[in-house]
């Protein structure tokens, strides 16, 4: 009897404490929302990735694009044993795949989490974020809230990692809330594969990153878009590319004129530079002109190897080239090593003050002409450093705009697009038409849905941009599309290569889209760097309505959170304005404000904030 007494005593003592230490732990990592999966209970329906009827989706599952599908790594054995066996495939920037619905309880936190793998051909990691999407027992959309993004580790066979990596987020669901759809978003290309999702209702809210619909709510007095109180924005740019900087590569996809001479392509690529200038010099118009590396130089008798003089084994057929000769054969092994004078197809170096005389933007389109979706991340650092160092030689700054060759950022992995912003690039236009790739969706017309400029995914700070491809077929729609822009408030690009603009069918195109653009009043024509510059700076200024005044009035603040000084920021109010004030730090008194009608425009100094009285027309 003593014997049994001391084995509860020894049980007591040495069992139960250890037994309430792993229960204490387990809710502290479920109010964590961290990754506990056995004592939590999921609500996530379909946990288990069960297929539906959709080939390759899990039942009640959903997806963006294509590029989600059931296709797990093969993860036993090394060890990654996680369910089944069996993982979520997520491939591509614009896309997601979807939860089924929850039904959920307003006031309750819900905490997703799950685990995540890469094998990104690209050898980097890469990252992905959750949203939540609350709606109510409508099925409307009430609210969405977003994670920070959370990265994913890289799987690679000669250099395995310990695990995978956890991903999770826990919000509130909001008055009226019903039920809840999550979404995986990922920050590139990269193909990810996601295991071992749940959801339950526990968890303290991380964070509210954003709020959109019915629970956000609106002010009375918001900044325009645009400056001096336009409605839209539209830019002009031209591909334009010598024989070596990119007509000699071109692809059998996406390119009318595949099968030309390269040098007699060269030759009309230099003839667009004039005809284009003479079509937007009587409006004064200022374009973009996205040039390659070899547009800079006035000859190679040097023989200078640019980049190593790169063979790019993905450049063959199954790529869509006509022949499989490149991936064997150096990206310049066809430089003439001659000069503007006796190769005048090959290099463009005559040409860029030309071009700055006229005061138009130079960017890039690659110093290369590769295609960035292919190439790997020290690739894109050669590129950069390559093109800056030729343009400086001819006094263009550094580039902070690029056209992707062949709309070929399709692929393009996390670390590419880091090594871009570390570069100081904060546009991109020419993106990938390829569903999952494709930020800006089309209609049957070819028209972009929403011609609005939009961060890049995991890299807010560049903006990607919607592009129309003006052509003498196209031109009737392009005038549709300047329309569309204008109704909704956002931006477009008009482009073709500077080869198109030659014929006299071709400028008798470009005529008539200029000539309706420039007569639209409500439309700015800018540079296409211009314009996500000032979009990027609009985003960097605060407003906040600090009191309402006993006749009507109201006083703002507001404040510039930029390096440099915004004017034209324009203010639209409920009302209309019979007289506005403002007070700026460096100003002994207030200073009348340009009104008209329900619109303001302001000047604000860099680094400041600035009140402004505004009172109604009573």
């Amino acid at each position: 009897m003593r014997s049994r007494w001391f084995l509860v005593v020894v049980i007591s003592v040495c069992v139960v404490p250890g037994f309430l230490a792993v229960i204490f732990y387990t809710q502290r990592r479920i109010d964590r929302c961290a990754y506990v999966p056995l004592l939590a209970e999921n609500i996530l329906p379909n946990a288990a990735l069960q297929p539906g009827a959709q080939a390759g989706m899990p039942a009640g599952w959903s997806r963006a694009a294509g590029g989600v599908e059931l296709r797990g790594p093969a993860i036993d054995g090394e060890g990654f044993v996680l369910e089944d066996g069996r993982a979520l495939q997520l491939i591509g920037i614009a896309n997601y795949v979807q939860t089924p619905a929850i039904p959920v309880q307003p006031g309750h936190s819900y905490c997703f989490t799950g685990m995540a793998l890469t094998d990104s051909d690209k050898g980097a990691p890469t990252r992905l974020r959750l949203s939540f999407h609350w709606h109510d027992a409508q099925a409307q959309l009430l609210a969405e809230d977003y994670s920070d993004w959370q990265p994913v580790v890289l799987w690679q066979p000669d250099a395995p990692p310990d695990g995978w990596s956890p991903i999770n987020a826990a919000f509130r669901a909001p008055a009226g809330a019903a039920s809840l759809l999550v979404r995986i978003h990922p920050a590139a290309d990269d193909r990810v594969y996601l295991d071992a999702m749940r959801l339950r209702q526990a968890g303290k809210p991380l964070d509210r990153s954003s709020m959109t619909g019915q629970s956000a709510a609106q002010p009375e007095v918001t900044l325009a878009p645009w400056p001096y109180g336009y409605r839209a924005a539209l830019s002009f740019s031209f591909d334009w590319e010598t024989a070596m900087g990119g007509l000699i590569h071109s692809r059998s996809v996406g390119d009318p004129y595949a099968d030309d001479d390269p040098e007699l392509r060269g030759i009309r690529m230099r003839e667009g530079i004039t005809t284009t200038l003479n079509i937007f010099r009587p409006y004064g118009i200022r374009a973009t002109y996205y040039a390659t590396g070899y547009n800079f130089l006035m000859g190679n008798t040097a023989r200078r190897q640019f980049m190593g003089n790169p063979t790019y084994a993905w450049a063959n057929r199954q790529n869509h080239w006509s022949a499989d000769h490149w991936q064997m054969t150096p990206w310049f092994a066809f430089d003439p090593y001659g000069t503007v004078q006796s190769h005048p197809a090959w290099y463009f170096g005559d040409l860029i003050p030309i071009l700055q005389r006229e005061q138009q933007d130079i960017q890039s389109h690659t110093f290369s002409h590769f295609y960035g979706g292919f190439v790997m991340p020290h690739d894109w650092r050669d590129d950069i450093a390559a093109w800056n160092e030729v343009a400086a030689v001819q006094g263009v700054p550094p580039m902070r705009s690029l056209a992707f060759p062949w709309s070929g950022s399709g692929g393009m992995s996390d670390a590419n697009w880091h090594v871009l912003q570390e570069a100081g690039i904060t546009s991109v236009t020419r993106m990938s038409h390829q569903s999952q790739y494709n930020l800006f969706p089309r209609d049957a017309d070819g028209l972009a849905v929403t011609p609005r400029c939009r961060p890049l995914p995991g890299h807010p700070r560049i903006l990607a941009c919607p592009d129309f491809y003006l052509t003498p077929e196209s031109a009737e729609r392009a005038l549709v599309q300047i329309d569309r822009t204008l109704e909704v408030g956002g931006m477009i690009d008009l482009w073709a290569h500077t080869e198109e603009v030659v014929t006299d069918e071709q400028q008798a195109a470009w005529r008539r889209v200029v000539t309706y653009a420039t007569a639209q009043p409500g439309l700015w024509i800018a540079p296409l760097r211009e314009i996500t510059d000032w979009q990027y700076a609009l985003s960097q200024v605060t407003l906040r309505v600090t009191r309402e005044e006993s006749d009507g009035g109201i006083v703002l603040m507001i404040s510039n959170n930029n390096a440099h000084t915004l004017s034209g920021v324009t203010l639209q109010l409920p009302f209309d304005v019979a007289h506005a004030i403002v007070q700026t730090a460096d100003a002994v008194t207030p200073q009348p404000v340009d009104c008209a009608g329900a619109v303001c425009s302001l000047t604000i100094p860099s680094g400041q904030a600035i009140e402004v009285q505004i009172w109604p027309v009573v």
